[in-house]
């Protein structure tokens, strides 16, 4: 049976930012975006982990009564994806992430920080808060932001995967991103590629933040055509 395809969105995102995504890549198979713990109008914990954040993922995929499953991860979303590769491989028929730091070092952490400040998201004449609004439909979008913010301060100074953990990875991997993506440089997903045994790694013109600069038509048949190569191994 093929394993359907999950996507994660990134941080401060939602599911239904994905949906023009799910929709293009319904006729390749099943396919479904996740919210995030704490996303989408879900309750926002105290605290985010990474641990937290993939263990949700497992308790969607249970809910669902998938044993495996697909990830797509984007930004964020990929980086829970590829903890979960390393943690829960036998859950996961592949990966594929697009976009996704996986180096949290001292000025990764600050513009990070920077980009999850609620002043920074609240500047006057900004369609932000609107837009978190909606999301994230009756939760309160600045603790979001701000709980967000201060995991990404605890990622620099204990990261939840580190060179071992991708050496480790033996899930189909696909790294994706954009050649030229002002958060993911290109030789940081070099790195990774080389890392992760057996990977492949595919780059595009453009940028891949925010999402809607994502060429939707190009990425769904990537996507589309490594689902099926996934379901055939």
């Amino acid at each position: 049976m093929a394993a359907p395809l999950l996507i994660l969105h990134g941080s401060r995102g939602a599911a239904s930012a994905l949906q023009p995504l799910v929709d293009a890549l319904r006729p390749a198979g099943a396919v479904e975006a996740l919210n995030l713990l704490g996303h989408g109008g879900r309750a926002i914990p105290d605290q985010f982990t990474v641990e937290a954040l993939a263990s949700d993922v497992l308790r969607q995929m249970d809910q669902r009564g998938l044993e495996r499953a697909l990830l797509f991860g984007y930004s964020f979303g990929g980086y829970i994806a590829l903890w979960l590769a390393r943690h829960h491989p036998q859950r996961l028929a592949g990966i594929c992430t697009l976009a996704t730091k996986v180096r949290y070092d001292a000025e990764t952490v600050s513009h990070f920080t920077h980009l999850s400040s609620v002043e920074r998201i609240s500047a006057p004449g900004s369609p932000q808060p609107a837009i978190q609004a909606s999301l994230h439909p009756g939760q309160d979008w600045q603790a979001l932001a701000t709980r967000l913010a201060a995991l990404y301060r605890r990622l620099g100074e204990q990261p939840a995967l580190g060179e071992e953990d991708f050496r480790a990875i033996r899930v189909p991997s696909l790294l994706m991103s954009a050649h030229a993506d002002q958060l993911l440089p290109w030789q940081e997903l070099l790195d990774l590629h080389r890392l992760i045994p057996g990977s492949h790694a595919f780059t595009f013109a453009g940028r891949a933040h925010p999402i809607d600069a994502l060429p939707l038509p190009l990425l769904a048949g990537v996507l589309a055509t490594w689902l099926r190569d996934c379901n055939r191994a």
